[in-house]
């Protein structure tokens, strides 16, 4: 039903073995930030940083960028402008550390090692044919 499925399933796993570290790391990463957000802004009056498991809620859903924009907007609703400026800072820099590069260098491991054994497939060939050459080239020398 579906061309190479076995060529697929082996893809998959080892990606799978090869972003197993960067996924745990990643999901350390959630963890002590939504953590220190608990922290930070457990006082506020937004549900978001409440208890330690909505933060790593909420910092999970920032990482994959889903309420980036609405979670800040609202822990800075009504402070001063000082407050405002920091809170949107921090969340900057989270959005950019677990948004764009943790999810993008997860992602990227993880389509790198699916894909390497076409990769491998395709250099055994050029070592082939380097040899190949190599003999073709002794021979003509000899001549």
């Amino acid at each position: 039903f579906i061309p190479n499925i076995s060529h697929l399933i082996n893809g998959i796993r080892r990606a799978l073995k090869a972003s197993i570290f960067v996924g745990i790391a990643f999901m350390a990463l959630i963890f002590i930030i939504g953590i220190l957000s608990h922290y930070l802004f457990r006082g506020f009056e937004i549900n978001a940083f409440k208890s330690p498991l909505i933060s790593i809620y909420s910092i999970f859903k920032i990482f994959t960028v889903e309420g980036w924009y609405e979670i800040p907007e609202s822990l800075g609703a009504g402070e001063n402008r000082w407050l405002q400026f920091l809170i949107h800072i921090y969340f900057i820099a989270v959005v950019l550390c677990g948004g764009i590069f943790g999810l993008s260098i997860v992602n990227s491991i993880f389509v790198d090692t699916m894909i390497s054994d076409n990769n491998d497939d395709l250099e055994n060939r050029v070592d082939h044919l380097d040899k190949k050459l190599d003999i073709i080239i002794q021979k003509l020398k000899k001549r």
